[in-house]
């Protein structure tokens, strides 16, 4: 079922709720599971920030991500061009922590010389994709569309037999009273 597709109201959507929230959780463990193979972490705040928010709605469901604003330069690299943010790969060298090789006279460069020599790298050369979200969304969605689907299901029966058919006969047995 697309996440578009018209729901029901006014039914608690227990099931649904539940299988979502095993979705998110098996989404994030794989982003997770991506960054570390693509050897992505540097200071753990993307790996350790992404958060589920969860919402069912009268006539939709979704699924969003938390995450730190830099993913999508981890996800799609960057193109060549600009000069990226100085403090950002300042801290980055500080955290990673980066080992700066000597110049042509034996001096190593000072933490502002090398941050400006790898920006200059970025502005000039862009920066190399490490996809973690996409991969992790289509093996999550692969593996929980049927469950999802299932959890819906189940939902919509309980609903019908708990409201309708009860109210049935309800009715029917009304009549003999």
């Amino acid at each position: 079922m697309a996440a578009g597709t018209r729901i029901v109201p006014n039914i608690p959507w227990t099931h649904l709720r539940e299988t979502l929230e095993r979705f998110a959780e098996y989404f994030i463990q794989q982003a997770r599971n991506n960054l570390g193979n693509n050897r992505s972490i540097a200071t753990g705040t993307l790996y350790d920030t992404m958060n589920p928010i969860i919402t069912i709605g009268e006539d939709f469901y979704k699924v969003e991500i938390e995450i730190q604003t830099y993913w999508d330069y981890v996800e799609n690299g960057r193109s060549p061009g600009k000069f990226p943010p100085i403090s950002k790969i300042k801290e980055w060298i500080q955290v990673k922590p980066v080992h700066p090789y000597p110049d042509a006279r034996g001096k190593l460069p000072t933490i502002d010389q090398l941050t400006f020599l790898i920006s200059r790298k970025i502005a000039n050369e862009g920066i190399e994709p490490h996809p973690f979200f996409k991969p992790a969304k289509e093996d999550a969605i692969r593996y929980f569309e049927q469950a999802i689907e299932l959890a819906i299901d189940e939902d919509v029966e309980a609903y019908v037999e708990e409201h309708v058919i009860r109210q049935a006969l309800y009715n029917d047995l009304s009549m003999y009273l």
